[in-house]
C-alpha cells in the first residue's frame, strides 16, 4: 500500500503495510507507487500527514500512525524508538546515542542505522549529528537535514 503526502516541500511516498507505516521516501528519491493495491487506512493516512507537516514545520507531531519497523534488527529498532524520544529542537551525537543505549562503543554502529531508518522525519535521524556536532550524513542528503534542523531552530 503507497500513498503520495503532498507538502509544501514536495510529494512524499509514504509505503504502508497491514501493521502500519514502513517506509517514507523524501521526495527526490520517491520510487513509483504500486499500483492496484487497497490503500491503507484513512486515520493512518491522516496521521502520516498531519507528522510530516508538522515535522517539516519544526514542530513534534501530535500523533502518529502505527509504525511497522518489523524488518529493522533488534538493535535497529532499539536505536529507531531511541531517536523518537529526542525532543524537537534538541539533537544528540552518534556518540551520545550510543551511550544512552548502553553501547558506548557503537557510534559507526548508530550511523549505520539511522542510515537504515525506514521512516525518516517520524523516527527523526536528523537530529543526530557526527561528532564535534557536524551534521554527518542524512539518507535524504545533508540539504534536507540542514532544511529540518533549520525548522528546528539550528543554523548550520
Amino acid at each position: 500500500m503507497t500513498c503520495y503526502i503532498s507538502t509544501s516541500q514536495g510529494e512524499f511516498l509514504a509505503h504502508f503495510t497491514p501493521h502500519g507505516l514502513a517506509r517514507l521516501q523524501f521526495p527526490e528519491t520517491k520510487s513509483a507507487p504500486q499500483i492496484g493495491v487497497k490503500p491503507p487506512p484513512k486515520s493512518w493516512l491522516c496521521h502520516t500527514d498531519a507528522a510530516i507537516k508538522s515535522t517539516l514545520a519544526g514542530k513534534n507531531p501530535l500523533q502518529l500512525p502505527p509504525l511497522d519497523l518489523s524488518l529493522g534488527t533488534r538493535f535497529q529498532q532499539q536505536l529507531w524508538h531511541a531517536m523518537r524520544c529526542i525532543p524537537t529542537g534538541a539533537t544528540l551525537t552518534y556518540g551520545e546515542l550510543a551511550r544512552t543505549l548502553c553501547h558506548p562503543k557503537a557510534a559507526r554502529a548508530i550511523g549505520q542505522a539511522c542510515g537504515a531508518n525506514p521512516i525518516p522525519l517520524i523516527i527523526p535521524c536528523h537530529r543526530v549529528l557526527a561528532s564535534g556536532n557536524k551534521l554527518g550524513g542524512f539518507s535524504a542528503g545533508l540539504n534536507w537535514k540542514r532544511k529540518l534542523l533549520k525548522a528546528e531552530g539550528h543554523s548550520f
